[in-house]
């Protein structure tokens, strides 16, 4: 399967990503209406990018009531609006912060029917989409290393700028 892999150290911070997505879901220019969120620290000079990781076992799944949210055959976590209630326990659940909620609409990433936007939009190329690697997979876990280290040992990711 084919996964979104980040490169905070490539990210800019210019929230193309997110405006890209919410056109594409909303028709609205508006990050915060993207199902992708940067969060950005200005002091240590770093983005990071928070996504649905199309989990193995989706917390996101096990908790949504009216199964509006469920694992399609590709393995990517989807939501069925016409179930959707908007209880936001989705967003409670994802232990990625990954799901949002925005004038009581679910805002989840569905990899763009297999197009992601984000990535097409990315004038860094801090977003790719691929199938998982070893590598990836190392790169992945070193960086989640690198976010348990503790806050008094500096900044999580530095920037090459």
């Amino acid at each position: 399967m084919k996964y979104l892999h980040f490169y905070p150290e490539k990210c800019s911070g210019c929230r193309q990503c997110s405006i890209a997505c919410s056109l594409n879901l909303f028709g609205e220019c508006n990050p915060k209406a993207g199902a992708i969120s940067i969060i950005r620290d200005e002091f240590d000079r770093y983005e990071l990018q928070f996504v649905c990781m199309q989990c193995d076992d989706p917390k996101c799944v096990a908790v949504c009531m009216p199964k509006a949210l469920y694992k399609d055959d590709d393995g990517i976590v989807k939501r069925d609006k016409d179930k959707c209630i908007g209880c936001r326990m989705c967003v409670a659940a994802c232990p990625y912060s990954a799901i949002n909620s925005l004038h009581g609409e679910i805002i989840k990433c569905d990899l763009c029917g297999g197009d992601p936007v984000c990535v097409r939009y990315c004038s860094t190329n801090a977003i790719i989409y691929e199938e998982e690697t070893k590598e990836l997979v190392t790169r992945r876990k070193e960086m989640a290393q690198k976010l348990l280290k503790p806050v008094e040992e500096g900044p999580i990711i530095k920037n090459a700028t």
